[in-house]
């Protein structure tokens, strides 16, 4: 099956993606890298009449360690994540759990925070951010707030991810 038509909008900032967000709402998705969300589209399960890409957003990228947690970008692909020196000694279940995410090609272009947003129950990272007290960071142009995972994954494929919010960092 082929994706219900839609406009694409790549965003090269995050400012770009949440005015995009802000003016079309429900009828727009974010995609990282796309391996969670081109499925969804395929079986037409998702019809957005907005594709927003933020796989380029320069300002959404990075991994670091803040207040002793591990603090993700939403355009950090899986394979980065995995490929990351730091990993092993900053979360070793994280650093077990990445390899078992599909193989290298799709975490190579599937993005962390992605795979978080679609929030399947079989994926490693939304396990991995409830069995760790991770937190997720929505950003709109209403401002920011930081959810839990427990507040953040409110059902089997969902999540409080408002129509005008973008995840910016796990």
């Amino acid at each position: 099956m082929k994706p219900a038509a839609f406009d694409y909008v790549r965003a090269d900032t995050l400012d770009e993606a949440l005015g995009v967000r802000a003016e079309h709402g429900a009828d727009t998705k974010v995609m990282g890298g796309g391996q969670s969300l081109m499925p969804m589209l395929n079986m037409r399960l998702a019809r957005p009449g907005i594709l927003v890409d933020v796989s380029r957003a320069s300002d959404l990228g990075g991994i670091e360690i803040r207040d002793g947690m591990i603090e993700i970008g939403a355009s950090v692909t899986q394979a980065e994540l995995e490929k990351w020196d730091e990993l092993g000694d900053a979360s070793p279940l994280l650093a077990q759990a990445i390899p078992h995410i599909g193989h290298f090609q799709t975490r190579n272009r599937g993005t962390v925070c992605g795979s978080l947003c679609h929030s399947d129950p079989s994926s490693e990272l939304p396990l991995s951010l409830a069995t760790l007290g991770g937190e997720v960071v929505l950003k709109s142009k209403r401002g920011s707030r930081t959810l839990k995972a427990g507040d953040f994954q409110t059902g089997m494929l969902q999540t409080d991810v408002a129509d005008d919010e973008v995840c910016v960092a796990a």
